[in-house]
C-alpha cells in the first residue's frame, strides 16, 4: 500500500534534494549547449517556483507553508 498524506499548513510535506557537484556536471546536458549543472538548476528553480505559485492563495498574504524544502 502507497504511503498516502494530507498536506496542509499544520502538516507540511518535505522536499529534500541532493545536488551532484562532481566534475561530470560540467558535461553537456542531452545533446543541448548547456551543462548538465545548468540543465538542473533550470529545473530545480522551475519546481521551487511552482512549489511557490501552489502555496500563494492570495498574492497579498505570501506564501503560505505547505512545504519545507532543502537543497543540499
Amino acid at each position: 500500500m502507497p504511503y498516502d498524506a494530507a498536506i496542509s499548513r499544520a502538516n507540511p510535506s518535505c522536499f529534500v534534494f541532493l545536488i551532484d557537484q562532481s566534475d561530470s556536471m560540467n558535461d553537456p546536458a542531452g545533446g543541448s549547449n548547456e551543462s548538465k549543472a545548468q540543465a538542473l538548476a533550470k529545473v530545480i528553480n522551475e519546481l521551487l517556483m511552482n512549489l511557490c505559485i501552489r502555496c500563494t492563495v492570495n498574492p497579498r498574504e505570501g506564501i503560505r507553508h505547505y512545504y519545507d524544502v532543502s537543497v543540499i
